[in-house]
């Protein structure tokens, strides 16, 4: 049923926003997925981060189609990070829903994380999923199980369920944790800000689409294609982004005397060898560690994989 105009004005404005580099690709699959939301008060923010490609003109063709798209371009490469910090800064709702070029939204994605939005929260995340290049049939979802409401931020520091592409928050939560850091994934940053100050709510039902292909890798270690070297710069990264956190005011004094054990125990392995005092560590905080698994005879479960995390650190 077509959304009457009494509805538009009647719901809040929410802000899509988009960063884009060199996506012509899959660009347009991405901006019909959002521009066709049921939830129709929306505006789209692109901010183009110097393409070379056509990208921009794809943008300019749909600005003149539809008055809820606005592209802006970058004078100079920001990066990733700050590139989204640009483009957060110039929307124009209350309602912020970050947007990768390449994906592809539910139709109603926004409307039912709109509906579904807890009062008690800033930030919200949905379930998404992965298709494989083109083709849309090869979409595996993931198991539901693993999600759920996040009141404490060690459930982000281990096998965090919150993905920027599949989240959405109060503007008013970007008063307390920006500037973001150049080299501290923006999701991640703003999710820890928001369990730091209140209860990050789960929308169980898969409502973005991830496309996985050649060229979206880069904020990951995978190219290190040496395992070692990978966990290694795990660990320093991990130690990085705890270190950083942690020295801001919104966080927990207990969750902080926590999380920076385990940075410090980080620091001393060197991924081979048992380390008594991290598997008393994990153990101590198994159930919010290993958060996710639901299995029958559970410490047992916890038990074996803290005896591997004693070795690697990481999960």
């Amino acid at each position: 049923m077509p959304v009457s105009n009494e509805q538009i004005n009647n719901s809040p404005l929410v802000s899509v926003v988009m960063c884009t580099f060199n996506g012509e690709k899959y660009l347009c699959q991405q901006i019909d997925s959002i521009l066709s939301q049921t939830w129709q008060n929306i505006e789209l923010v692109v901010v183009d981060d110097t393409s070379n490609d056509n990208t921009v003109s794809i943008l300019e063709e749909y600005r003149k189609k539809d008055n809820r798209v606005k592209y802006f371009i970058n004078e100079k490469n920001l990066g990733y990070n700050k590139n989204f910090e640009r483009a957060f800064s110039l929307a124009q709702g209350n309602y912020i829903a970050p947007s990768d070029q390449d994906d592809s939204w539910e139709v109603n994605k926004i409307e039912i994380m709109m509906r579904e939005w807890p009062t008690s929260s800033s930030f919200i995340y949905s379930l998404s999923g992965d298709f494989w290049g083109d083709d849309l049939s090869t979409r595996k979802a993931a198991p539901n199980i693993y999600y759920s409401d996040i009141e404490d931020t060690h459930k982000l520091v281990f096998n965090s369920p919150v993905h920027g592409h599949a989240c959405m928050f109060k503007k008013e939560l970007l008063n307390s944790c920006t500037p973001f850091p150049d080299d501290i994934f923006y999701d991640w940053w703003i999710s820890m800000h928001a369990a730091s100050t209140g209860i990050i709510g789960c929308i169980p039902q898969t409502l973005t689409w991830h496309r996985v292909h050649d060229s979206n890798s880069s904020r990951t270690l995978t190219s290190i294609k040496d395992k070692e070297e990978r966990e290694q710069q795990l660990r320093q990264q991990s130690v990085h982004f705890l270190e950083t956190f942690f020295t801001r005011p919104v966080a927990k004094e207990k969750e902080k005397e926590s999380l920076l054990q385990y940075a410090s125990l980080l620091k001393e392995m060197d991924g081979s060898t048992f380390s008594r005092p991290m598997f008393n560590y994990i153990m101590k905080h198994r159930k919010l560690i290993f958060h996710y698994k639901k299995k029958p005879f559970v410490f047992f479960s916890h038990f074996k994989h803290a005896r591997r995390m004693a070795k690697k650190g990481l999960l």
